[in-house]
């Protein structure tokens, strides 16, 4: 049988070619073969423009604003709002929290911070009681409950969450020329100005771009420009923890209790895992998809409380990290 030399060898040659000749017509068949691949094979797909992406999914996107359904916030009686200059020291976080309704206030129910956990919003710190201010929804958050572990393990004293997330958002709508995009950047502005540039930020968004289709390409050129816009006006200094989100209820479909009618897009989870880069402070946040099952979501799309405490205790090994908590440069 004629060897695999055999097969890449000029025709004049036998099976028994000495060793060098036959290595030679190898060679020469590889290079041929590899020109031939290189020749034919599809050309890979450019990047999409940002440009791009905004026009194809422009008429498509769910009508999300600014303002919102902001929360009513009640707070506790007779307590004032605190001076958030008071709250300010080596050991306070401050987390801005960007994204969609989970991460905003759609837990039933709420929840009551029992640590120094406060929210900023309109240039004034309120003791966390759900909802909290400055993000849609009036039920309760995931934050209150990040707050309190994070304080009770001494990984800080004092923790402030600037929420601006929106339910239903596109991360078209927080990418540059989207509605959102100047609640994020002038709300890093603020608090810069007031001396408070967040210590992290936390990104939980994606569901909505399952619904629409975005592709990995696409997800992933938007969410690179969000991220510049995070770093331009929120300083070099912060942690950026983008969390892994795309799971949602299939409105065709409709039955929160049948789990057929759930769809993940492994595409936008991907990208959200690619914009991670350690030597520019950028994380992976905890995979939501994997973490909050469907039927841990109350009314197929939302946290249950047992989820968003779950949710709560999957950041923390993220955070821990040497330097930390410890007023030290991380």
């Amino acid at each position: 049988m004629p060897s695999l030399a055999d097969f890449f060898s000029l025709r004049s040659e036998r099976s028994f070619t000495p060793l060098r000749p036959r290595l030679a017509g190898l060679v020469a068949g590889l290079t041929v073969l590899a020109a031939l691949t290189v020749e034919f094979a599809p050309a890979a797909a450019p990047r999409p423009s940002l440009q791009d992406v905004r026009a194809n999914y422009a008429m498509r996107l769910p009508d999300v604003t600014p303002r919102g359904e902001l929360a009513v916030y009640e707070g506790a009686p007779d307590e004032p709002a605190a001076h958030c200059d008071s709250l300010l020291g080596p050991r306070t976080m401050i987390a801005l929290v960007v994204g969609q309704s989970n991460a905003s206030n759609t837990v039933d129910p709420g929840y009551a911070a029992a640590e120094p956990v406060y929210a900023y919003a309109g240039g004034a710190c309120h003791r966390v009681r759900d909802a909290i201010p400055g993000a849609t929804g009036n039920k309760g958050s995931s934050w209150a409950r990040l707050g309190d572990r994070i304080i009770a393990s001494g990984l800080y004293d004092t923790v402030i969450f600037a929420d601006i997330a929106r339910g239903g958002s596109s991360i078209l709508h927080w990418g540059p020329g989207g509605p959102l995009n100047a609640l994020l950047t002038e709300t890093l502005d603020a608090l810069a100005a007031e001396n408070m540039r967040p210590t992290h930020v936390l990104f939980h968004q994606g569901e909505a771009d399952c619904l629409l289709g975005l592709s990995r390409a696409e997800y992933g050129v938007v969410l690179e420009a969000v991220l510049g816009d995070i770093r331009a006006h929120g300083g070099p200094a912060s942690d950026i923890f983008v969390s892994r989100a795309s799971l949602y209820l299939d409105p065709a479909c409709g039955d929160k209790r049948n789990p057929t009618c759930y769809v993940a897009c492994p595409a936008v989870t991907a990208a959200q895992t690619e914009a991670a880069d350690p030597e520019r402070k950028i994380f992976s946040g905890p995979n939501t998809d994997l973490l909050v099952p469907w039927f841990d979501r109350n009314d197929g799309y939302h946290f249950t409380d047992l989820a968003a405490d779950r949710f709560a205790a999957a950041w923390m090994p993220l955070l821990v990290r040497d330097g930390l908590g410890t007023g030290l440069p991380n």
